[in-house]
């Protein structure tokens, strides 16, 4: 609630609980300790005024004021009282008259200065030729003096706070980058068990709501979550290399177990298929006879296809948002027919996919589409008939890596999750994540660039 009091001259001030207590604080003042200077109140308060919340705005209106003020002013029997009117004032700050008065009420409310009024409402004074003030009407520094113990108070703990929290941010940053480590080594070496996935999700939400978070409280759980996961991690891990160890003492290098045997290797190598290589014109191509029901290797892109281990199901494994089944059902049909819809789509010409047909075999054909569509969605291939007429260029000079090409892009999707998490963003693409969402409900569509 609030109260009206009436001064002759200068109408009426609005005073409540806070602008009341301002002013008793105001009437306590008794000169500042020894040693101790306006200066020194000053800096006290603009360490402190971050820590009580004050507007960094009325933190600069009372660092304008204070320059009215004189250390005489501060002493035991004087009390400082500044009168700058309130033109000077606004032109000081930059502000309006209206402004400037909001300002100057908000500092009495957060008890920073009170206000001494004249009979005409005017500020006013005038000094001796000591210096000392002989009369003053207007703002009152005093309550600075007043609270000058609990600046520096609040300032020490506040920076004390600050340097806790410095500790927190950094263990926050050291457990988000062990997890990364953690996680892309279970990716790569394909730990089961562990919901890689769910636990970036979880490090990338936590590390950016941290950002600007100064509670400690929060900060701390937040810490002892994140180091939790990383501990879980680091054991699901060590129990994934014991058994692996287990397994390589209990594989024994003799038949019979005798130490004295002779140990057998094997020499037999697994077969490598053989390509049919054929030269670049149409016409021995269609001598050749392509017969896409064949599974052997019938030119060089597809025999390198084969020796990388590229087979349907890695296709489908490495780029599943381009491939209308799941990736145990992909067959080289299935390939070839999404393939041949993505050229409509990337706005493939015909006579580009009937080259690649010609240079690599269909199978080798769709593998392109399918590798160039990818990198199409991905952002790395802007118009994607330029890029299959270059590796149509490439096989036919011999020096075509289909194989090399699509393990990169397994790698790729591989780090992929961890690179968010170490840069606290997501890098998956529209087809990626949608790919993903199909995934989860069990239903599958046409790819879509």
């Amino acid at each position: 609630m609030n109260a009206i009091t009436f001064v002759p001259g200068a109408g009426h001030r609005r005073v409540d609980k806070r602008t009341a207590s301002t002013g008793r604080i105001a009437e306590s003042f008794s000169g500042l300790p020894d040693r101790v200077s306006h200066r020194h109140v000053l800096t006290a308060f603009k360490r402190a005024a971050p820590y009580l919340g004050v507007p960094p705005r009325l933190a600069h209106a009372i660092d304008t004021l204070m320059s009215w003020s004189r250390e005489v002013d501060w002493s035991e029997g004087q009390r400082p009282i500044v009168f700058p009117s309130n033109e000077t004032l606004s032109q000081k700050l930059g502000i309006g008259v209206r402004q400037l008065q909001k300002l100057l009420a908000n500092a009495t409310r957060w008890g920073l200065v009170a206000h001494r009024d004249s009979a005409n409402g005017k500020r006013i004074g005038a000094r001796g030729k000591d210096g000392r003030l002989i009369y003053a009407y207007g703002i009152d520094l005093s309550p600075l003096g007043v609270r000058y113990d609990e600046f520096v108070r609040i300032a020490d703990e506040g920076t004390e706070a600050d340097l806790r929290v410095n500790v927190l941010r950094k263990r926050l940053t050291a457990a988000r980058r062990r997890i990364n480590t953690l996680v892309q080594l279970i990716i790569d070496e394909e730990i089961g068990g562990v919901d890689a996935t769910g636990i970036i999700e979880i490090t990338q939400l936590a590390t950016h709501q941290m950002r600007k978070v100064r509670d400690e409280r929060l900060l701390q759980a937040c810490v002892f979550d994140l180091e939790g996961h990383g501990a879980a991690l680091d054991k699901r891990i060590m129990e994934a290399s014991a058994k692996h160890n287990l397994k390589l003492e209990q594989v024994k290098s003799s038949p019979l177990g005798d130490i004295n045997d002779a140990h057998y290797t094997t020499t037999k190598q697994p077969p490598i298929a053989k390509a049919t290589y054929s030269s670049c014109d149409a016409r021995s191509g269609s001598e050749r006879g392509y017969d896409v029901r064949n599974n052997e290797p019938q030119s060089e892109v597809e025999a390198d296809l084969a020796r990388h281990g590229v087979d349907p199901v890695f296709i489908a494994t490495v780029a599943p948002e381009l491939i209308s089944c799941p990736p145990d059902q992909t067959t080289w049909g299935v390939v070839i027919s999404d393939a041949e819809r993505l050229m409509a789509q990337a706005e493939i010409p015909a006579n580009v996919w009937h080259e690649a047909c010609r240079l690599m075999g269909q199978k080798g054909a769709a593998a392109s589409v399918i590798a160039t569509a990818h990198k199409h969605v991905r952002g790395d291939v802007d118009r994607p008939g330029a890029y299959l007429r270059g590796m149509n260029k490439n096989a036919a000079s011999g020096i075509l890596n289909l194989g090399r090409t699509f393990h990169g892009l397994k790698d790729h999707a591989k780090r992929q999750p961890v690179r968010s998490l170490s840069r606290s963003s997501d890098l998956r693409s529209v087809g990626q994540l949608l790919a993903t969402a199909l995934r989860s409900t069990g239903r599958w569509g046409p790819p879509l660039l």
